[in-house]
């Protein structure tokens, strides 16, 4: 190989022209290569990700076989680059001089060359981080399904999206000017005090801001669910939005709610995992019932029920001895929590009659009062 490029050299017998050459062959082959890893991309994985079918995946493809592609021309260009700076200490066939001290605007043209180098590289990085912020707010857009949400698909992804490559924009900016030796101090601390004056004015709506993004990644609860926050906001979520949340309660009324207040709350989501939920009845009877009858009695008027889930038997237990009564405890499922109020209903009733047609009493509270008289004696007031 170096024999070659020594012949060539000699057939040449002009140093600046065998550099030039050899620069322009490193940079045909780096595009050759280049050329011929974008073919082996497009006949090997194309065709299998167009069988799966899925954009996303495309995309990937796409945003891949592009970056590297530019990626080896660019390694190209560097090594070119290096090798025509040192090719400076060749000494020349005809004046005995190094190519430096024959043609000494070289290195200004290198060091232009050098910058120029740097800052493609830098806008092509800038370009594939753009890339990718926006393929990393798809596919979470698409884990979450937020496209039932045009809070979420349509303002609040696309201005996270802005605002992160406004930040990437600016470190890049940042890194060009250190490349060119300016001084970016003042630049920085400016911006320092300029971010932390709009933090200032805006802390509450930051604040919301980011509980929503904190929501969103956290996904306690989705719209649709039916949450209850605290323990006096019972409701379906309608709409997560950038700095709040609203909330049907179950009077039909809209309550909208700061998400940095959710945040701090307690959340019980009756939705999650599933719809199916617990209902709980409690009963009392008068002492000396027939505890076995009652039990059955109970599950009895439970089984009844069309609401109930059949693959989970209701259950009923003695709880405790009451002040006036025995106390009862059946417990029933249901498929879905939003028939746990009426099914409560339903079998309040369905007790009270079974009840009523087998005798069994569900006694008043009641006290007995001993009043001790002047006499020593004890009368009993029922």
């Amino acid at each position: 190989m170096f024999n070659l490029l020594n012949k060539l050299r000699e057939n040449i017998q002009n140093d600046l022209l065998y550099q030039v050459i050899i620069v322009l062959a490193i940079v045909i082959l780096s595009v050759l290569v280049a050329k011929i890893f974008s073919f082996i991309v497009k006949k090997l994985f194309y065709p299998i990700i167009k069988k799966r079918g899925t954009g996303i995946d495309n995309e990937i493809i796409l945003v891949t076989e592009n970056s590297v592609f530019r990626l080896i021309i660019v390694i190209g260009l560097y090594i070119a680059l290096s090798v025509f700076s040192g090719g400076f200490t060749l000494l020349s066939f005809t004046t005995n001089k190094t190519l430096i001290e024959e043609y000494p605007y070289l290195n200004s043209l290198v060091s232009i060359l050098d910058y120029a180098l740097f800052v493609t590289v830098v806008i092509l990085l800038l370009r594939l981080a753009f890339k990718i912020v926006n393929l990393g707010f798809y596919l979470y857009a698409e884990k979450i399904q937020a496209s039932e949400n045009k809070n979420l698909s349509g303002s609040l992804f696309p201005l996270l999206s802005k605002i992160s490559k406004i930040l990437i924009s600016i470190l890049a900016l940042i890194i060009v000017l250190a490349k060119f030796k300016v001084d970016i101090s003042a630049f920085v601390v400016s911006l320092g005090v300029g971010s932390l004056a709009i933090a200032l004015a805006a802390q509450e709506s930051l604040s919301n801001m980011i509980s929503g993004f904190a929501i969103m990644l956290d996904r306690p609860f989705r719209i649709g669910d039916r949450i209850k926050i605290g323990t006096d906001v019972v409701g379906d979520v309608t709409e997560i939005g950038i700095r709040s949340t609203k909330i049907i309660d179950l009077d039909n009324n809209v309550i909208i709610i700061p998400n940095n207040d959710i945040v701090k709350s307690r959340i019980v989501n009756l939705t999650y995992p599933d719809n199916f939920t617990r209902v709980l009845v409690e009963v009392r009877v008068a002492y000396g019932s027939d505890i076995n009858l009652v039990k059955e009695l109970l599950l009895k008027s439970a089984e009844s029920l069309l609401k109930v889930e059949s693959a989970a038997k209701p259950e009923v237990h003695f709880v405790s001895f009451g002040d006036s009564a025995l106390q009862f405890r059946i417990t029933l499922n249901t498929p879905d929590y939003r028939n746990a109020f009426q099914l409560e209903c339903d079998l309040r009733e369905k007790i009270y009659e079974i009840f009523t047609a087998n005798n069994i009493s569900i006694p008043f509270p009641q006290r007995d009062l001993h009043i001790l008289t002047s006499s020593g004696e004890t009368a009993n007031i029922p």
